[in-house]
């Protein structure tokens, strides 16, 4: 039987801090080659953040932010905690981050233009390619 260590030499889950709800105001920066928020001498690792930048204004290097959301604490260092939010407050605008779909409630699909002949086919399908098979060719009766 072969076995491996989850956490490393030393770990377990006794180990890991609890996750704590905070609301958090500071400023934004890069720390370690990715987006974080510096509030006093803790540097916060925003999860999913990277993927606002640039859908959000003002969120860039600099600005001061607030966030709220769930926070665990490094355990190799106390000055480092990974955040995972729920708002975010920039400019005296504020997004809503919690997730919007459960397994409850999945996320409703497009509604499809439907073909006049059979309804339940979509258009997409009524179509023919040009070049050999398509309309330059005479249909097959």
């Amino acid at each position: 039987m072969v076995q491996a260590q989850v956490w490393g030499p030393g770990w377990n889950q006794r180990n890991i801090p609890a996750a704590e709800t905070v609301t958090v105001s500071g400023t934004m920066v890069v720390a370690q080659g990715q987006p974080a928020l510096k509030s006093g001498d803790v540097t916060y690792f925003v999860s999913g953040i990277s993927q606002l930048i640039g859908f959000i204004d003002g969120l860039k290097e600099g600005a001061q932010v607030t966030f709220e959301g769930v926070a665990t604490t490094s355990p190799s260092d106390k000055n480092i905690k990974f955040l995972r939010p729920s708002k975010l407050t920039i400019n005296g605008k504020v997004y809503d981050l919690a997730s919007p779909a459960s397994p409850s409630s999945p996320p409703a699909l497009p509604e499809l233009p439907s073909n006049p002949v059979n309804p339940g086919t979509p258009r997409l399908y009524q179509y023919r390619l040009p070049g050999p098979m398509g309309p330059m060719m005479p249909r097959r009766r």
